[in-house]
């Protein structure tokens, strides 16, 4: 009998949810070079409103896919913040 509780996750989804966050917090990180207070705002909050919604997700293959549209989405953001700040 297994000594770990019924809801333990596997290790390969520990490791998807634990990019997700990486993930989510490079974003954040992103936020603070963007001079504009107010889409900084706005950006914070469509990512946490994105990520919540997400958040039921149990495929492994969906939360895969959707952590790459996240890495693209960080990598225009990033481009977009380089451009800003010339």
């Amino acid at each position: 009998m297994s000594k770990l509780p019924r809801h333990t996750m596997s290790l390969k989804r520990f490791m998807l949810r634990t990019e997700a966050i990486k993930l989510y917090r490079n974003i954040l990180r992103q936020l603070q070079h963007l001079p504009d207070k107010t889409q900084r705002a706005e950006i914070k909050e469509w990512a946490r409103h994105d990520f919540e919604a997400h958040r039921h997700h149990e495929d492994e293959e969906t939360i895969k896919r959707l952590i790459m549209q996240g890495k693209q989405q960080l990598e225009e953001l990033e481009r977009t913040i380089k451009r800003a700040n010339g």
